[in-house]
C-alpha cells in the first residue's frame, strides 16, 4: 500500500471505513515522518502521540466491532497553538504564556474531538499570529526558507506529510499565505461561520478560523463538520451550513471572474504571475469567463501600511495584550512588541474612520459583484516566492483587502515554479455563495494535483 502518510482526507476515509487501513497504522505512519522530518521542518510546539493513538485504537475498535463512529474516527490532526486545549498548554507560540492550560476546549477542537479525530500535536504560529514568519519552522519544499504565516507550523507539518489535517486561524491572510507558501488549500470563510471560541484573539473583527489541508475537497469536507452556529462566540452566524462541495463541479458557464486591473497584480513575481494565469486558464476551459475589473475606490487606502486593516488590527491586538503588558511585558518577542507599541498610535477617532471605510469597502466590492456579474475575483495570494531565512515573512497585500471586506477568500496550488516552490491562486467571493467559491478552488485542485507531489528538501 501507499504510505498511508502520504494520503489525503478523502483517499483515507473510505479506506478506514472499509477496514483496509486501520487507524492506528495511519498514526504509526505520521509519526514515523515526524521522526524523518520534524528535526528539520520544527512544525510543533508539542507532540501529543499518546492522544492520537488512543483515538486511533478506539476508532478501531469500533469499526471492529462494527459500531458507528464519528466521520473522522481515528484521523491525527494537528491544531494551531491559538486553539484552547484543556490539559495541554496554549501557548501562541510566545515565552508570555509559557505552560498556560487553559482548562477548556476551544469549540473546533471539541466538534473534531467528538468526529473522532486524535490531537498528534499542536503546531508553530508567529508570537500571537501577529505576522506572517513561523520561526522556527522551516518551508518543508526548500529548507531555507520560511512557510509564511502565522499558521506556519500546521502548513510545514501537512506538507511535509507528518499529519493529514491541521487547523488555522486568519486575521490577514494566516491561513492563506502559509497554504500558498507551502502547496496547501485553505478557506479563510466568511467572518462567524467557523466558531472563533477557544482561540486566542488577535483582532476581534477581523479573525476566523479554519482548516487547512493538501486537498481542497478535504477542506470542503472538513468545513461540513466546522461550520454552524455556536452560542459561545458572540460573533457566530446564525445561520445554516453552507453545502459544500464534495466532488467536481463540472460546467462553470455564466461563471464571470473579475481580474482587478490595479492593486492586486502589481509587481507579481514572473513565475508566479505565469502559474496564476494557468490556472485561471483551467477555469475558463471549463466555460469560466474572465473579465478586468477596476477595483473600488478607497484601494490604496485600504492597501496601504498601515491603513484601514492596521488602524482595525492595532488597538484591538492592544486591547487582547493590555493586561499581560502590564506585568510580561519583557517576555514578548521584538516584532510583535514593536507593533503592539505601534498600535498605541491609532487615535479613537483613526479606530472609528477605518470601520466606517471597512463598511464603504464592502459595500462597494458588493456592487462591483453586481456589476460585472461576478462569480469571483482572482489574484496571486502572495506576489513573490516565500523569502529566505532568517528574513521576514510575506506580505499579507493583497490578502488582506478581503479580510476588511468580511468576504470569504481561499488560496489553492496552481503548480509549481522553475525554483521548485508552489504557488497560489487567491479567489476571493460573496459571503452568501461561499460554497460556490470553494466548488471553484475544487475546480482548480483536481486538475493541477500538487497533493500528489511530495517535497524532495524534507
Amino acid at each position: 500500500m501507499t504510505d498511508p502518510a502520504g494520503l489525503t482526507l478523502v483517499e483515507l476515509l473510505p479506506l478506514l471505513e472499509q477496514r483496509v487501513l486501520s487507524a492506528r497504522e495511519l498514526v504509526q505512519a505520521c509519526l514515523a515522518r515526524i521522526e524523518r522530518c520534524e528535526d528539520q521542518v520544527r512544525a510543533f510546539v508539542v507532540l501529543t502521540p499518546e492522544r492520537a493513538l488512543a483515538a486511533a485504537d478506539r476508532a478501531d475498535a469500533l469499526r471492529a466491532a462494527r459500531e458507528s463512529v464519528g466521520f473522522l474516527a481515528g484521523v491525527p490532526i494537528a491544531l494551531k497553538d491559538l486553539y484552547l486545549t484543556d490539559g495541554l498548554p496554549t501557548t501562541a507560540s510566545s515565552r508570555v504564556l509559557e505552560g498556560h492550560d487553559p482548562g477548556i476546549d476551544a469549540t473546533v477542537w471539541t466538534r473534531l474531538r467528538e468526529a473522532g479525530a486524535g490531537l498528534l500535536g499542536k503546531t508553530v504560529l508567529h508570537e500571537f499570529a501577529y505576522g506572517t514568519g513561523s520561526h522556527p519552522t522551516r518551508n518543508p519544499w526548500d529548507l531555507r526558507r520560511t512557510p509564511g504565516g502565522s499558521s506556519g507550523g500546521s502548513a510545514a507539518a501537512l506538507a511535509a506529510r507528518m499529519v493529514p489535517l491541521a487547523t488555522g486561524s486568519d486575521t490577514g491572510g494566516s491561513l492563506r499565505i502559509p497554504a500558498a507558501a507551502c502547496g496547501l488549500s485553505s478557506l479563510r470563510p466568511t467572518f462567524g461561520r467557523v466558531s472563533k471560541h477557544g482561540v486566542l484573539p488577535l483582532s476581534q473583527t477581523l479573525d476566523t478560523t479554519g482548516p487547512m489541508a493538501r486537498r481542497m475537497l478535504d477542506v470542503a469536507l472538513v468545513l461540513r463538520l466546522l461550520a454552524g452556529y455556536d452560542p459561545l462566540d458572540p460573533d457566530s452566524l446564525d445561520e445554516p451550513v453552507p453545502d459544500y462541495p464534495t466532488a467536481v463541479p463540472t460546467d462553470l458557464a455564466g461563471i464571470r471572474i473579475g481580474l482587478p486591473t490595479s492593486a492586486f497584480w502589481d509587481g507579481v513575481d514572473p513565475q508566479v504571475d505565469r502559474l496564476c494565469a494557468d490556472g485561471l486558464e483551467l477555469l475558463a476551459e471549463r466555460g469560466a469567463e474572465l473579465v478586468e475589473v477596476t477595483p473600488p475606490r478607497g484601494t490604496e487606502q485600504v492597501m496601504a501600511v498601515p491603513g484601514v486593516y492596521g488602524d482595525t488590527q492595532g488597538p484591538e491586538a492592544l486591547g487582547h495584550h493590555r493586561e499581560w503588558l502590564a506585568d510580561r511585558e519583557q517576555l514578548y518577542g521584538e516584532v510583535v512588541l514593536r507593533r503592539l507599541h505601534q498600535a498605541r498610535e491609532v487615535t479613537p477617532e483613526r479606530y472609528a474612520a477605518a470601520h466606517r471605510d471597512r463598511a464603504r469597502w464592502s459595500d462597494d466590492w458588493r456592487e462591483l459583484f453586481a456589476t460585472h456579474g461576478l462569480a469571483a475575483v482572482a489574484h496571486p495570494t502572495i506576489t513573490q516566492p516565500p523569502g529566505e531565512l532568517p528574513g521576514p515573512g510575506p506580505s499579507i497585500a493583497p490578502s488582506k483587502a478581503w479580510s476588511v471586506a468580511g468576504f470569504p477568500s481561499l488560496s489553492v496550488p496552481v503548480g509549481l515554479d522553475d525554483r521548485g516552490l508552489p504557488v497560489g491562486l487567491e479567489l476571493s467571493g460573496l459571503p452568501e455563495h461561499e460554497a460556490d467559491l470553494v466548488g471553484l478552488g475544487v475546480v482548480v485542485d483536481e486538475q493541477v494535483q500538487l497533493w500528489r507531489r511530495e517535497p524532495e528538501n524534507r
